[in-house]
């Protein structure tokens, strides 16, 4: 009897052992999972400095992209907590990064305009979702300063608006098409075939990561070439702001209209950078995935309600 209750307890002991063996185990599997390689800078130093972005002019223009948007986006937060007198009024200090971001959201456009019409010339869908973002970001650039009262007076101009507008707009609408046109390849051309598994619904949950976020900026883009460059023309527009901010009570419409666009260009932006991350295997799908995700939702939600407010107050006469 003895005996037998030593070897259930040794038993007992070594089943014990061996869950947490186990536990242990895949415990250390999920977080070498999630963690960083420990080299994980001198990989993404091999895998994103390439002849492909001669002289890095592609990555610093992002850098200043980058940096001058964020410090626009947060000055507008800040200005949005002091309340809505103080959001409205764009101020003077933001000339300087508005310029700079205008400046490095053209040179990174065409510069990535280049690289996907020569380092992805054999994936015609591939490369027209990489031209329609670069496109999209151009617009969004170019908005931002045509609403903003720091804009050149030349903006005034309104040939020179519509033939701004007629580029861009043409432009978006070929790329962004042909984008919804191919959207089974562009599905396909982002599958993991190694890991992705089968479930109800895959292509639809990925058509809308992938290619919704390029889709759904032309309708709005449509509306504001529209509007701004055939109905009207900037100065309507700023007395249009104005006549809403009357109407409702809250000033802002100006500023909310022109923050979007900044927000908007980092959405179409930063999208292209994480499907090329994961081109470069630094990132995963989902990764890639929830990246976009993060910027195109925001953009989106905002883009839908600034329009709402502005179109419901006008005529269309």
């Amino acid at each position: 009897m003895s005996f037998s209750n030593e070897t259930y307890i040794v038993a007992a002991n070594s089943d014990q052992y061996t869950i947490s063996t186990q536990s242990s185990a895949s415990s250390n599997a999920v977080i070498a999972k999630l963690s960083p390689p420990q080299n994980w800078l001198p990989l993404w130093k091999q895998r994103l400095i390439t002849s492909e972005d001669p002289l890095s002019i592609h990555k610093l223009a992002s850098l200043t992209f980058t940096l001058s948007g964020a410090g626009i986006l947060a000055t507008a937060a800040v200005r949005f907590a002091m309340g809505p007198t103080t959001f409205a009024e764009i101020p003077d200090f933001l000339a300087a990064p508005t310029y700079v971001f205008t400046a490095s959201t053209i040179i990174m456009c065409l510069v990535s305009i280049r690289m996907s019409f020569i380092h992805r010339r054999y994936d015609l869908t591939a490369r027209n979702a990489f031209l329609g973002t670069a496109a999209s970001t151009l617009f969004s650039g170019f908005n931002f300063l045509w609403t903003s009262p720091l804009g050149p007076d030349v903006l005034n101009n309104q040939l020179v608006t519509q033939a701004c507008f007629a580029v861009l707009l043409l432009t978006n609408i070929f790329l962004i098409l042909d984008t919804c046109v191919r959207v089974e390849d562009a599905v396909e051309g982002r599958r993991d075939r190694k890991e992705d598994k089968e479930y109800p619904g895959r292509f639809f949950v990925e058509a809308m990561t992938y290619v919704f976020p390029i889709a759904w900026a032309l309708p709005f883009i449509l509306i504001t070439g529209w509007v701004d460059a055939v109905l009207y023309n900037r100065e309507w527009f700023f007395e249009h702001c104005q006549y809403i901010d009357q109407q409702t009570g809250v000033p802002g419409m100006q500023a909310n209209l022109c923050y979007l666009q900044v927000m908007a260009a980092f959405s179409a932006a930063f999208g292209s950078l994480f499907v090329t991350l994961r081109d470069k295997k630094l990132i995963s799908k989902t990764q890639e995935m929830a990246g976009i995700t993060i910027f195109s939702v925001p953009a989106l939600i905002w883009t839908i309600w600034v329009t709402q407010e502005f179109t419901s107050y006008m005529t269309w006469d």
